[in-house]
């Protein structure tokens, strides 16, 4: 850059003039200079853009603090941030034709406050809790409090569970992001499938699924069925359904954040933007927040991100349905609410659970444990009773 720089000054004030001769325009004389110029402002022109469009692609919806009510935990001082994650389906409502919405799917996102570490906790949709009393809002009854399934208070909207999870677990949650079926569809066609391993052949009639054993490449639907089906597939029970989610999402956020994303403008732009056409979250998400976030997440290895699964065991009184193991639970949400290491966190005995390697872990790559038939491997995820 030197260089150029002192060979523009000397050509700008020593170049001699010819007598009569008129001067070129100054964009001829300094062509390179110009074009950089142009090029710069250009790129600047389309970030800005792409990211005004992006941002403009995420819904909000304003969760007040009367809502979540006057006794909820307080905020902790590090600077960690506690995410509240829902996966949504729309559906009609066949008693009066209004569209409404279910949730098979609640997770915490805790992120620590240097950013260095992450931590996932899934709740068991069919998880029996005790459901605090809920304001009506916009269309929505209120909800008395009484024992339920803790996703049902996602029928009294986004808050109800937003107050729900932080009357069970102490935790204060700062925001909450909503992600729809139909969008996670789109995030999955975005960066060209996730390649998993199925340990055993699935066909499952209700969800529509049917793959062979070993390393597949599922797209938007598959993905779709894989991660939400329970019938069919190992144990059929919520907690099975979990584990499968909490697998696919590691592996589709290692392809998310893989150089054949990273590196390809337009790839990472259709992830970019079918993500945020499908996120629904708080006002208090500000682009400034979400940027935070998104600087995080790149950051983080993968080995600094751990799931869990609330500790729970079958429930004794309402069959089909699981409890909260209180204790481990309690030390649990502890750790998270002080934002303390959970490296040491005891979840129990705990069976392996024949999950699949992570992507790392496929043929060709550096640490494989692949059988030949098949690509079965024990991963432990989670607490079970």
């Amino acid at each position: 850059m030197q260089p150029f720089v002192e060979q523009y000054l000397t050509e700008l004030i020593d170049e001699p003039k010819a007598a009569g001769d008129k001067p070129p325009p100054w964009w001829r004389r300094h062509n390179r200079l110009f074009w950089i110029l142009i090029s710069v402002t250009a790129a600047a022109v389309i970030l800005c853009c792409t990211y005004i469009y992006l941002i403009g692609n995420v819904r909000q919806i304003e969760v007040t603090p009367e809502y979540l009510g006057g006794a909820r935990p307080p905020k902790g001082s590090t600077g960690a941030l506690n995410i509240l994650l829902v996966g949504s389906d729309q559906q009609e409502i066949k008693n009066g034709g209004n569209a409404g919405e279910r949730t098979d799917t609640i997770m915490l996102v805790h992120l620590s406050a240097d950013r260095n570490e992450a931590a996932i906790v899934s709740f068991p949709r069919d998880s029996m809790v005790r459901l605090p009393a809920c304001r009506s809002r916009e269309g929505f009854p209120g909800q008395r409090p009484h024992v339920g399934m803790i996703n049902s208070s996602f029928n009294y909207g986004i808050g109800c569970t937003w107050k729900t999870i932080e009357s069970l677990t102490g935790i204060h949650i700062d925001h909450f992001v909503q992600l729809d079926f139909g969008g996670f569809r789109g995030i999955v066609d975005a960066i060209g499938g996730v390649d998993i391993c199925i340990p055993e052949p699935i066909q499952d009639r209700y969800a529509q699924l049917n793959v062979p054993a070993g390393w597949q490449t599922l797209h938007g639907e598959q993905a779709l069925a894989y991660v939400r089906a329970r019938h069919s597939i190992g144990d059929g029970t919520d907690i099975g359904r979990i584990q499968r989610q909490q697998y696919f999402i590691s592996a589709m956020a290692r392809k998310a954040v893989g150089r054949e994303i990273l590196l390809h403008p337009a790839r990472l732009l259709g992830l970019l933007n079918a993500a945020t056409r499908s996120f629904t979250t708080d006002a208090g998400l500000t682009p400034a927040v979400m940027r935070d976030l998104a600087l995080a997440a790149i950051r983080l290895s993968f080995d600094d991100i751990r799931f869990f699964t609330t500790p729970w065991r079958y429930s004794i009184t309402s069959p089909g349905r699981v409890e909260w193991r209180q204790g481990s639970a309690r030390k649990l949400f502890r750790l998270i609410a002080a934002d303390q290491p959970l490296t040491d966190f005891d979840v129990g005995s705990v069976e392996p659970v024949a999950l699949g390697p992570a992507v790392s872990d496929k043929p060709g790559g550096t640490t494989s444990q692949v059988q030949t038939a098949t690509c079965s491997v024990g991963v432990q995820v989670g607490a079970n009773q």
